[in-house]
């Protein structure tokens, strides 16, 4: 049997994905919460289930295999797929209130105008007896350019199908996106007037017999103005849906602060979430314009195509449990970024799933958890250094840097191609992520001679484990904490954020660094004093 890609989702972005999937010769299944599916393939029947008026209820296990556990009329659904994308449509709130205005026969917003537009015969259009339209948008809180781009799409309708005035009334106008500057210069080609706002905004009154009245000052010509248009329409609000919502919970995934089924992180762009084998795209990640969800439908597409690729071989570099040691306390499945701990009879490790960031090995307070190369003893090792250093007459720090091997590694090559001097005492030690330094890595560099040691992680929005750099940052206070209560200066530990681009910033943080430790002179831990 072959692998099977499951879809959520019934909008263009969904079926984009499903077309490009079977044009493979993937297997896929689409699940729907609407009560019918609107994708029709072109070929490829045999390779596609569609499942209507169908909710996710869990999902468990990990890339390669995860067995779903859904609902229809009360009725369990069971099925194994190797991936799951989620492209569900976006959700509209209608900005009325921003306005003071309420819907009417007058007053529609966005989506009812598109809606009409739809319409080929428009034999019902309340469009057929107006005459002026005026479109609000951005003028209380900013807009988006997917917004302008529909606004535009429906102005240049009216103009030429209707042939209406069309009046745009904005603030900034969002046009930052492909090929909507040219949409605009076409808009007012066709006659459609935009009047912007920047120091003022124009007063909106809602009249007895629901239209609408707008005046306002003109602010290049200073003169007053007033408009009374026959349809008013308003712009929208888009957030996620709710079903998307439900799916981040149900599937583990970190949303971004707007609820968005796609973490704000540098790392995730463009398909990716925290869990991989779990891709999102289109209006679930992101406000998205019509392009942008193709371009989004060919990625995720594109990606799950590629997903088996190295499944068959087993990581023998990734995080192990000693059964022995592990007393179940469950830290390491709260703490896992990419839901690689599994609970079966016991506390298990998903190899594949496994991103060997550390998190779980720093945490553990049983120690109980491994991972090659990392242990606090074979990173001891790389630490001989320090040893001869102290051979030399004159004091010349032993500085341990530990970094992050996402940012401050290459940050760190990108200072020495740029010519910058670095301590010719410093040992930089590479780890995937600082949120693998646990205190037993800490403390074992300044038993081997360091006189001074440095974690040193991304910026807090760009950790590819989501939160390693803040457990490195806890992870450093607290021992501080232990070292002002044992009467050792905490200033020979640091904590400093970088990105991979600042290869003059890295040279400045370990130089600054150096000439601290040579303030306080050598460590009062050195073996050999």
């Amino acid at each position: 049997m072959k692998d099977k890609t499951l879809i959520f989702g019934n909008g263009p972005c969904a079926h984009y994905i499903a077309e490009d999937l079977l044009s493979t010769g993937e297997d896929i299944v689409i699940a729907t919460t609407d009560k019918t599916c609107d994708f029709s393939p072109s070929e490829h029947s045999e390779s596609i289930e569609i499942l209507t008026d169908t909710r996710l209820v869990s999902c468990r296990g990990s890339v390669g295999d995860f067995r779903i556990l859904a609902a229809r009329n009360n009725k369990e659904i069971k099925r194994t797929v190797a991936g799951v994308i989620v492209a569900e449509e976006d959700q509209r709130k209608s900005n009325f209130s921003l306005y003071g205005l309420k819907a009417s026969s007058c007053v529609i917003t966005l989506s009812q105008a598109k809606e009409l537009l739809l319409d080929s015969s428009h034999k019902q259009s309340i469009f057929l007896k107006a005459k002026k339209v005026v479109f609000l948008t951005g003028l209380v809180k900013e807009s988006h350019p997917a917004i302008a781009e529909e606004i535009m799409h429906s102005a240049l309708r009216l103009q030429s199908d209707f042939n209406l005035q069309t009046y745009i009334l904005t603030a900034n106008l969002k046009v930052a996106a492909d090929g909507l500057e040219a949409l605009c210069r076409e808009t007012k080609e066709a006659g459609a007037v935009y009047i912007k706002f920047t120091d003022t905004r124009p007063e909106i009154h809602s009249k007895s017999n629901d239209s609408v009245q707008i005046e306002f000052v003109d602010e290049i010509t200073l003169k007053k103005f007033r408009l009374t248009p026959d349809i008013t329409v308003v712009d929208e609000t888009i957030v996620p849906s709710d079903y998307a919502v439900d799916l981040a919970k149900l599937l583990s995934i970190n949303t971004d602060p707007d609820g968005f089924v796609q973490a704000d992180n540098v790392h995730r762009f463009t398909v990716f979430t925290n869990r991989k084998g779990i891709m999102v795209a289109g209006p679930s990640r992101s406000i998205q314009t019509y392009s942008d969800q193709i371009t989004d439908a060919a990625n995720a597409a594109l990606v799950s195509a590629g997903r088996m690729a190295g499944l068959q071989i087993v990581p023998e570099d990734r995080a192990e449990i000693d059964k022995g040691l592990c007393i179940r306390c469950l830290t390491c499945y709260r703490l896992c970024p990419y839901r690689a701990i599994m609970l079966n009879t016991r506390v298990v490790v998903e190899p594949h799933a496994c991103e060997r960031c550390g998190i779980c090995a720093a945490q553990c307070p049983r120690g109980a958890i491994h991972i090659k190369d990392l242990e606090p003893e074979s990173i001891s090792n790389e630490m001989a250094t320090g040893e001869r250093l102290q051979e030399e007459d004159t004091f010349m720090p032993f500085l341990v840097a530990f970094c992050c091997s996402r940012s401050a590694i290459q940050s760190g090559e990108l200072s020495l191609r740029m010519g910058h001097k670095l301590p010719p005492g410093l040992k930089v030690i590479e780890v995937p992520c600082s949120g693998s330094i646990s205190f037993d890595h800490i403390y074992g560099a300044f038993e081997r001679n360091a006189d001074g040691v440095m974690v040193l992680t991304c910026h807090e929005g760009n950790c590819h484990s989501e939160q390693g750099n803040i457990y490195a940052k806890q992870t450093v206070a607290q021992i501080m904490d232990m070292f002002l209560q044992i009467g050792f200066e905490k200033e020979r530990l640091a904590v400093q954020t970088l990105a991979s681009n600042m290869g003059t910033e890295f040279a400045e943080m370990v130089n600054r660094f150096e000439a601290n430790i040579i303030e306080l002179g050598p460590s009062r831990l050195k073996k050999n004093q």
